[in-house]
């Protein structure tokens, strides 16, 4: 059979899932198990039929990931493949492509036998395989993206807040970093979903940390956020987020100034679990989050700021407080 490449780069063709692959139910077992144990994720074996992203959506067709954005916006576009987008490859699509040998490896502590590296990871290898078709194409195989610009609510900082000049210029400071993470937008249609995700984590991050963060050492330059108070009070991100994904989202930050570090606890009070689950999750207990500005951006002044601002937001309108946080509406402290 000739290779069946879907928008995002995976092989429909050689994936266990594709329908012509699925004889029975022997076969949908096998698969839902090897998904399992290569990528840490399992799917119910009476559900595993595929037709396969290029299929097109008037022949009705059964798709193991429906409404995926990448595909969509391929088709916005009018690209056959992402590789044939003037965009690629966008972060939308290699985020989709992280799996290879050998992170797989990495997370089973093990060689892969050969067989179940063709089966269970080959395929959805995507950036490898759209390199290949973007290596044999021409420039006028090349299609522009659409391209257009996120809209941001922002309110403007309040002309006459009844405070001090040196609290005045850490709250613009302040006022300033969430209206640049706030911003974060733009590109294709794929992309705009990626980023929104992207500024809504990081904005819940920061109200985290501005209503539940303690300050640490005397000059206050650093705020802490315990797992526990992570994994509870950060509901607009998967409570048990991927190590490495929170590792990508404080990189993120550090462009507006933004530090944050990962802290493992002491094993006397967690005990010898470890923080990290085998798949690469954070457990619930055993780790912290230390935040600090870089000088730049207002420093440690800014930072007391952030817990000044959300914490009267939290004590005048608890959690609905956060809707005027990720407008960063500070009108509230002029009362």
């Amino acid at each position: 059979m000739e290779d069946l490449i879907s928008k995002c780069g995976m092989c429909c063709s050689r994936c266990p899932a594709y329908r012509a692959n699925i004889r029975t139910k022997a076969d949908k077992i096998r698969t839902s198990d090897g998904w399992y144990k290569y990528l840490g994720f399992r799917f119910p074996s009476r559900l595993i039929i595929c037709d396969g992203c290029q299929m097109p959506d008037d022949q009705s067709p059964l798709r193991i990931r429906r409404g995926c954005t990448v595909r969509n916006c391929a088709i916005s576009n009018g690209v056959e493949t992402c590789a044939h987008c003037s965009e690629y490859p966008c972060e939308a699509v290699k985020t989709l492509s992280y799996v290879d040998r050998q992170w797989a490896e990495t997370r089973l502590g093990d060689r892969i036998k050969e067989e179940d590296y063709l089966t269970f990871i080959e395929p959805y290898e995507g950036i490898k395989h759209l390199d290949k078709i973007r290596a044999s194409l021409g420039p006028e195989d090349i299609l522009k993206a659409e391209i257009s610009l996120a809209e941001s609510k922002i309110s403007n900082f309040p002309e006459h807040l009844p405070l001090p000049k040196e609290d005045l210029i850490a709250l613009q400071a302040l006022h300033s970093i969430l209206a640049s993470v706030k911003s974060i937008g733009g590109g294709t249609y794929a992309m705009q979903v990626t980023l929104e995700n992207r500024r809504r984590y990081l904005l819940r991050l920061l109200w985290v940390f501005g209503c539940y963060g303690e300050m640490e050492d005397k000059n206050g330059s650093y705020l802490v956020v315990t797992s526990e108070a992570y994994s509870t009070k950060m509901r607009q991100a998967p409570a048990f987020s991927l190590f490495s994904r929170m590792l990508g989202h404080f990189d993120v930050l550090k462009e507006f100034g933004i530090r944050c570090q990962h802290v493992q606890l002491t094993e006397e009070k967690y005990g010898k679990k470890g923080w990290l689950t085998p798949t690469g999750a954070l457990r619930r207990n055993g780790w912290a989050i230390k935040m600090s500005f870089e000088e730049r951006v207002g420093g440690a002044s800014a930072l007391k700021a952030l817990r000044t601002y959300a914490t009267r937001l939290s004590e005048k309108q608890g959690e609905k407080g956060y809707a005027l946080f990720s407008q960063v509406d500070m009108r509230p402290l002029e009362e």
